[in-house]
């Protein structure tokens, strides 16, 4: 290889390691020589003079090159391209209208597209960098990969990521693609107003001009908006809950439209948007739903706001969040048509129960009692009918009707009330007696219809036997009568048990209707009885001595058990998760487009011990709401699986969009399927379309700031001001002095001889 083809850049250097000083001195010293030599010619004539400056110059010059030792340094340059910046907002807010047809983002790719032969002239002398701008700037390949899909933007960070990524000097340009929609340090700023300080030094890291092109257009999009929604993520059963929303309007001189909010299907409250245009061509409205949920568990909440006429964005219009309703307290609703050793002990398991609000009522007198005296002068109040069964009837988790009929109360206009009422899953319980069941009038009316058996017309049977109940197949596994996990000893134990007298006959039972316990054989009747009814539970126990389980068992020592049954029986009533033999739950509420939702099963046996090697089959469902408000349901992804030693499976899936989910997970234990279901929300974070106003003045102080130029689409990119690659890398370097040669030396020797010889002949020597 030649040394042209292997170097392919030269330049002067000194190869001397004198200091500046020197080299100073040494020229002051040459110039003094000229001096003196221009002195002592002073009586030759005025050629002879300048002949022998002349010379006397370049020998002080050779003299002063030699002393310098200057060379020819020798390169192999390649030169370095610098990186022109393509930041292009890929936020949510880019999929919204821009100028003219289509969205904001299709508007930029178009520009692109009509300036290719530009940027591939450009890409000779700049590597041309896109990135993705939404919370962060995220390299790209290219315009084809951008996605209007980032849920904020924060032009400051990417601007701050971009300078962590390049140095100033090795840039060629940065060109900003935006709405000017930022929702991150630039969202306050105002027309007029200076950056806020993490933009200023982003600006200033970048030292670079910027140039900005904006994407949207310049006046308002017809737009309704949620921009806000405050609520509780927990909040209790029978208690007020608050939900308050905030809406923003744009666009419009007047509008008026529905604002609803629901419980799955279930319509909690309609309010009325209705304003009128602001000062700036905006208006905010505020609205607040009070509701009292009536059930506990997991529900999918739905805010939304009817379409405005015209209106160009609707996305924002809704939005679906999720509140866990818990258990302040089990409210009870104890009513008993006399007293007895039965509700004595009842009441007072239920008083010492720290989990229990208990509101109870002995029916001491009814309103057809005569009496003698005013109203105002009796000790003891009628009962509360209307308060309890219409007021109230909706806050309480459980109603135990005890040895009472309704019967001289007028109360028979409240009997359907009670029915619907465990219909939308409430708990009931009717413990025996002689005014319970037929005796209590109860036959024909709404009450029968969720009683787990017919009654008998007319005047019911009372038998005043003494027996020893015993657990049927389906009571040796049900969690109300488990007192003990192991079955051979729960068997044992209620064997144990002291025995009661008397019970209620009542007449066939329900299909669905499961008795835990019965009489011996041979009548077999029924003495508790477990039923379920719409969403609710019933039991019916048909003696009153249960009371036997705690007085008689305490004198051995012994009465946990009589604890133990009515613990189960009041869990088993008011749906405790933690009876469930299936359990299923997503480890979030809520999931951002695209991510992963892990579900985990967990399945126990009748034992409530993990049960290994079940077989569980899992649906999760897409839940949407039709114009008319209904339920739609949608099955998405199905999946199986056997649960693991401890009696868990966890299975993920990615959610194909956003909205309301649903996850059912089904599997046998012992001989009957247990269900459960957990409702999960997959969305965007609203933040980037609460405002969807476009903003050129963010841009344009961007622009301004960094000493660059704001565009429009329109404007194009042909005059962008780029800076020319500045930077080289040497791969090789060659010194060559060139005061070593031998023409050196003898330009050293003749010069200095030449005047040495013309002086002496002119007689200055």
């Amino acid at each position: 290889m030649t040394e042209a083809a292997e170097f392919n850049a030269s330049r002067w250097v000194l190869l001397s390691d004198w200091s500046a000083g020197t080299i100073a001195f040494v020229a002051v010293v040459a110039l003094l020589v000229l001096g003196l030599a221009w002195h002592n010619g002073r009586g030759l004539s005025p050629r002879r003079r300048r002949v022998l400056l002349g010379l006397r110059a370049v020998s002080v010059a050779v003299l002063f090159a030699l002393f310098l030792e200057p060379g020819l340094r020798l390169e192999n340059v390649t030169r370095v391209r610098n990186a022109l910046v393509m930041l292009v907002d890929a936020s949510r807010s880019m999929a919204l209208p821009g100028e003219g047809d289509g969205t904001r983002l299709e508007g930029v790719r178009r520009m692109l597209e009509r300036h290719e032969g530009t940027l591939e002239a450009w890409r000779a002398l700049h590597n041309i960098e896109f990135y993705a701008v939404s919370d962060h700037a995220r390299p790209v390949g290219g315009p084809a990969e951008l996605t209007a899909s980032g849920d904020a933007t924060r032009l400051a960070v990417a601007l701050a990521d971009i300078a962590a990524r390049h140095r100033p000097e090795d840039l060629a340009g940065v060109v900003l693609f935006s709405d000017g929609a930022d929702n991150g340090a630039l969202g306050a700023l105002r027309a007029g107003e200076g950056l806020p300080a993490a933009a200023r030094e982003a600006v200033a890291r970048l030292a670079t001009p910027i140039e900005t092109v904006f994407t949207g257009p310049r006046s308002p999009v017809k737009d309704v908006a949620i921009t806000d929604v405050q609520y509780d993520a927990f909040a209790f059963v029978h208690n007020a809950v608050s939900i308050e929303a905030d809406v923003r309007v744009q666009g419009y001189d007047e509008v008026s439209l529905p604002v609803t909010l629901r419980r799955d299907d279930t319509l909690l409250g309609t309010r009325v948007l209705q304003v009128s245009k602001g000062p700036d061509g905006t208006a905010q409205s505020h609205f607040t739903f009070d509701f009292v949920p009536d059930k506990t568990g997991k529900a999918i909440f739905t805010l939304e706001v009817g379409t405005a006429p015209g209106e160009q964005i609707t996305v924002n219009n809704r939005r679906q969040f999720v509140v866990r309703i818990i258990r302040d307290k089990i409210r009870v609703l104890q009513v008993v048509g006399r007293p007895s050793w039965d509700q004595r002990f009842l009441r007072q398991l239920l008083k010492k129960n720290p989990n229990v609000d208990l509101i109870s009522f002995f029916i001491l007198r009814t309103n057809s009692n005569l009496t003698m005296a005013s109203q105002s002068e009796l000790s003891l109040i009628p009962f509360p009918t209307e308060e309890l069964f219409k007021e109230q009837l909706g806050s309480f988790d459980l109603i135990v009707f005890q040895n009472f009929t309704y019967r001289g109360y007028n109360m028979e206009a409240y009997l359907p009330l009670i029915r619907d009422f465990v219909r939308n899953g409430g708990g009931f319980v009717m413990i025996g007696g002689d005014l319970s069941y037929t005796n209590g009038g109860y036959a024909g009316t709404a009450i029968e219809e969720f009683l787990p058996m017919n009654l008998r017309a007319g005047r019911g049977e009372l038998s005043t036997e003494t027996f020893s109940p015993v657990l049927t197949d389906a009571g040796r596994r049900h969690p109300v009568t488990t007192l003990s996990v192991v079955p051979e000893d729960n068997t044992a134990l209620w064997a144990g048990l002291p025995p009661l007298n008397g019970y209620n006959r009542v007449g066939a039972l329900r299909p669905g209707a499961v008795v835990l316990l019965e009489t011996p054989a041979p009548e077999r009747a029924p003495v508790v009885v477990a039923h379920e009814f719409g969403e609710g539970r019933v039991l019916a126990v048909t003696t009153d001595s249960a009371w036997h389980w705690d007085l008689h068992a305490a004198e051995s020592g012994d009465n946990r058990h009589y604890y133990k049954f009515w613990g189960n029986a009041i869990r088993w009533l008011i749906k405790d998760p933690a009876l469930q033999p299936v359990r299923i739950q997503a480890d979030r509420d809520r999931y951002p487009q695209g991510a992963e939702a892990s579900l985990t099963v967990r399945v126990s046996g009748r034992d409530s011990l993990p049960a290994a090697g079940a077989d569980v089959a899992v649906d999760v469902e897409r839940v949407s709401l039709d114009a008319e408000g209904r339920t739609q349901t949608e099955v998405v992804h199905h999946q199986s699986g056997t649960t693991n030693e401890q009696g868990e499976l966890v299975l993920r899936f990615t959610p194909p969009g956003d909205g309301g989910y649903r996850a059912r997970a089904r599997a046998l234990v012992g001989t009957s399927e247990g269900t459960d279901e957990d409702p999960f929300i997959v969305a965007a974070d609203p933040i980037e379309l609460r405002e969807t106003r476009a903003r050129p003045e963010t841009l344009a102080a961007l622009s301004e700031a960094s000493g660059g130029r704001a565009r429009t689409l329109s404007d194009g990119l042909d005059d962008l001001v780029r800076r020319e690659p500045q930077v080289s890398r040497v791969n090789r370097r060659k010194d060559v002095p060139l005061w070593s040669s031998a023409w050196w030396l003898l330009l050293a020797i003749l010069f200095p001889s030449a005047e040495w010889y013309l002086r002496r002949r002119w007689g200055l020597l």
